[in-house]
């Protein structure tokens, strides 16, 4: 297993090189001189030719591609995302600062996900082709198909203007405030239905193995035979999604974030596409994929505990 975990960890680099690749020839394809528009930002400065190339050769923009890479994966590696070019402040002190707000947000939501989703999907699976199966998943994929810029607004309608049951839950004020309720069920909607219909699956598949049929046959009632035979083997692919969903409810909460006005990660990644502030911009792309690297890592790891089958 150790053997395992160190070859996981060092495949991990020849990956991340390929990101960073990606993220450098992304950024440097993107429309617009960062500098003028950095300038052009500020109402007060008219920038002249000579500041802009002073600027540029400061910041390393005037050298060449492939030198500007080299430097940047060496300075990656070193832990040091550069400069953001709007606030003149370090990228990773940026992304640190705002990443716990999105990290308790997402970490909440997906505590709601688990203990409503995989209860949800053995349920639908139980009382297969009953109404509370269609009742269920037709429930769950109807929420998903609505967007979320277009329910958040109809729930602040009818809970805020009509109903009256809560103030207007803009902001942050810390994870045990109400205003975190609608943000967290807004981010659990699209993956509550891939949720429900995995366990749904994989409950139905499984039991349909001799080994169910057996501990049946023994008398078993149903409870013991879901819970002790059945789910065990039927959740590890639902883990496998669950390690993906926690990463994207921490760092792809950007349409949540903008519309709860939360200072969260999403909100900073989106704030620096608007600015055209690229290190931002980069910074951000990059500490996502590699939270993502690490979620791949754990799960690979939880594995063996859920299914005895399974081994590294």
């Amino acid at each position: 297993m150790f053997k395992y975990l160190i070859m996981r960890v060092l495949g991990i680099i020849p990956l991340l090189l390929v990101v960073l690749v990606i993220i450098f020839t992304l950024g440097h394809m993107a429309p617009g001189d960062p500098i003028e528009m950095m300038y052009e930002s500020m109402e007060t400065v008219v920038a002249t030719e000579e500041m802009v190339a002073r600027e540029r050769a400061r910041l390393g923009l005037d050298q060449p591609l492939h030198v500007q890479f080299v430097r940047y994966v060496r300075n990656v590696f070193q832990g040091n995302l550069g400069d953001s070019i709007v606030r003149s402040r370090p990228v990773l002190g940026m992304i640190l600062k705002v990443f716990p707000i999105s990290a308790q947000v997402g970490l909440l939501a997906f505590v709601v996900l688990v203990v409503t989703g995989i209860p949800l999907g053995v349920l639908a699976a139980v009382k297969q082709n009953t109404a509370v199966d269609y009742f269920i998943v037709g429930g769950s994929l109807f929420l998903r198909t609505v967007p979320v810029y277009v329910l958040a607004p109809l729930l602040f309608i009818i809970l805020v203007l009509r109903l009256d049951v809560m103030n207007v839950p803009y902001g942050w004020k810390g994870i045990t405030h109400p205003n975190v309720i609608m943000p967290t069920l807004m981010l659990i909607l699209f993956p509550l239905a891939v949720v429900i219909r995995q366990m749904r699956v994989g409950i139905l598949e499984v039991a349909e193995n001799d080994y169910v049929r057996t501990a049946r046959a023994k008398g078993l009632r149903e409870r013991q035979v879901i819970l002790g035979h059945v789910m065990r083997n039927a959740i590890t692919p639902v883990v496998t999604s669950l390690g993906l969903i926690v990463t994207g409810l921490i760092t792809g909460s950007v349409f949540v974030e903008q519309i709860f006005g939360i200072p969260g990660y999403g909100n900073l990644f989106v704030t620096s596409l608007i600015q055209r502030d690229y290190p931002l911009m980069m910074g951000c792309t990059l500490f996502g994929a590699f939270l993502i690297m690490m979620s791949n890592l754990i799960v690979d790891f939880v594995y063996p505990f859920l299914d005895p089958r399974v081994t590294l």
